[in-house]
């Protein structure tokens, strides 16, 4: 079964990268029934800035979507990316993801390729990687809200921890 990963960060207490994985099969419905909980011009969802009863929704969904978050955790801030992403390529090209999409942010888009060609060079994978604009891929909400929910700590990350997987990435 081929596997897309989406991948978005959150940096409120540890650094973490997550990739959503979504049934490359699956991938028009779940963006369907993720772009059917924007609320009259929302262009896209952006988790942390949802009201609590409105999380739950989004977060419903995002579950439903996706097949299994992996959550790459680095503790300091120096390389941290840099350490996640090098962690997360050969974790997704073992569990078979042909796709990468990681949420545009042009501080990061340079490294992120440099890194993303090293590590998928290493690996020996056809992985495709590309970043995107949010609000142009809604499956780019769903590791945003797990994200959310992880760094959170308490009721929200008990919401999401039998959906996830943790890998330290240093």
């Amino acid at each position: 079964m081929a596997l897309h990963a989406y991948a978005d960060e959150s940096k409120k207490n540890d650094y973490i990268l997550a990739a959503a994985l979504v049934s490359a099969s699956d991938v028009a419905a779940a963006r369907r029934v993720l772009r059917d909980l924007r609320i009259g011009k929302q262009r896209r969802i952006h988790f942390k800035d949802e009201k609590p009863a409105r999380k739950e929704q989004v977060l419903a969904a995002a579950l439903e979507v996706s097949s299994g978050c992996r959550l790459y955790v680095c503790g300091g801030r120096r390389s941290a990316r840099e350490n996640c992403l090098s962690r997360m390529v050969p974790d997704l090209v073992d569990l078979s993801v042909d796709r990468l999409v990681l949420e545009l942010d042009t501080a990061t888009e340079l490294l992120d390729k440099r890194v993303l060609f090293e590590e998928t060079r290493k690996a020996g994978a056809a992985m495709t990687y590309q970043h995107e604009l949010a609000h142009h891929e809604p499956l780019l909400w769903v590791p945003d809200a797990i994200a959310w929910c992880w760094a959170s700590g308490g009721g929200w990350r008990q919401r999401v921890a039998d959906h996830v997987t943790v890998l330290d990435a240093g």
